[in-house]
């Protein structure tokens, strides 16, 4: 009898095999669905919130507008020898007053008779000791930019009441201090023609970035001030005007907030890095990182 029953199968390790299979199975599902089920809980990153990249070498981020208004009225081969402009301020100070605050240098002149040296677009570089020879009792100061290879001035020129170089075509808005014959000052944009600017009395424009503020409002931040040298025309309420250089690493921030307690009505970016100086009765406050010359100064006295 017992010869006779047939001995059942030990059969779990067969059920063992099969669920380990299927866990196999399973996880394998679960993995390759994992992308598809966990990205549409993730949240979409907004392009828009992320920070501006360019490629200029400068770092600058154009600043879009309506199209520069160019051709308003012929330009002159030469502006004839530079002049003064008398900028009356209202209240009497001392002329140069060194206000310095926060690795800011900032002078504050007042009631001076300011000369602009460019007066045509041919090279005209100077060193900074060529242009104190000339004016020895003077705060002198770098002004507008210019093309390194050719020394030709850069941007929208006036001297002598007189249009050396008119805005640049385009899109991008363009900013000018412009020194009246009344010596008030004020900042043009690109939208203005040269034959308005000039008919309001204009004498001398002065060229190269951003408006920091204008009308006595901040304007926004486009970028073009950063951790590098940079310098600055300024005039405040009483029409005093003002020589800044920040220096390295002073930042926008900063140099907004340091200026902020001298009621600018006016203040302009203008040509900054190694072009950077400044000297006040002879002698020199911030000197050139490499002795450039440059086309276009500042003098006042």
């Amino acid at each position: 009898m017992e010869r006779g029953r047939k001995k059942k199968k030990n059969r779990w390790p067969v059920y063992v095999a099969v669920a380990i299979i299927l866990v196999i199975i399973a996880g394998a599902g679960v993995y390759a669905l994992k992308g598809k089920f966990t990205t549409a809980d993730k949240p979409k990153t907004n392009s828009a919130n992320q920070p501006r990249k360019t490629s200029a070498s400068n770092g600058y981020v154009e600043q879009k507008g309506a199209p520069a208004a160019a051709g308003s009225m012929e330009v002159v081969d030469d502006a004839d020898e530079a002049g003064w402009v008398k900028v009356p301020s209202k209240v009497k100070l001392d002329k140069f007053t060194d206000v310095s605050a926060n690795n800011i240098t900032i002078y504050r002149i007042n009631n001076p008779q300011v000369l602009k040296t460019v007066t045509n677009l041919t090279d005209q570089r100077m060193k900074m000791a060529e242009v104190i020879a000339k004016y020895p009792n003077a705060l002198i100061m770098n002004a507008s930019a210019f093309n390194m290879q050719t020394g030709q001035v850069a941007g929208f020129q006036i001297n002598n009441g007189k249009l050396i170089q008119d805005w640049n075509a385009g899109k991008t808005i363009q900013y000018a201090f412009v020194i009246n014959k009344d010596g008030s000052c004020q900042i043009y944009d690109s939208t203005t023609p040269a034959a308005t600017i000039i008919d309001n009395g204009g004498q001398q424009a002065y060229d190269f970035g951003g408006a920091m503020i204008r009308d006595g409002k901040i304007q926004p931040n486009d970028g073009s001030v950063d951790w590098k040298i940079h310098i600055f025309i300024a005039n405040d309420k009483d029409n005093n005007l003002y020589a800044i250089m920040s220096d390295t690493g002073a930042g926008y921030d900063n140099i907004m907030n340091t200026v902020s307690k001298l009621n600018f009505q006016n203040m302009l970016l203008l040509d900054s890095g190694g072009s950077s100086q400044l000297s006040v009765n002879g002698q020199s406050i911030i000197a050139s990182q490499d002795d450039r010359a440059v086309p276009d100064y500042i003098v006042m006295k």
